[in-house]
């Protein structure tokens, strides 16, 4: 499911992490009560610099949020 059709269901995009960082922001979102969604995604797809990525061989996330039901 992508794009619209994830913003038809109440979903946005947040924000794009992989990592230790992206423990701490689903952590976060947990705490808030906020319903996660990830996706995988290509250094490719995300179009900003991926370079710390690859270097720690990490794999690339899009975070969506929606408030919790």
């Amino acid at each position: 499911m992508k794009g619209k059709e994830l913003q038809k269901e109440g979903w946005r995009e947040a924000s794009v992490s992989g990592g230790e960082h992206l423990g701490r922001i689903l952590k976060m979102y947990e705490e808030l009560g906020i319903e996660v969604r990830l996706e995988e995604i290509s250094p490719t797809e995300w179009g900003g610099c991926t370079e710390c990525y690859k270097a720690n061989g990490e794999t690339i996330y899009r975070i969506y949020t929606r408030s919790g039901k």
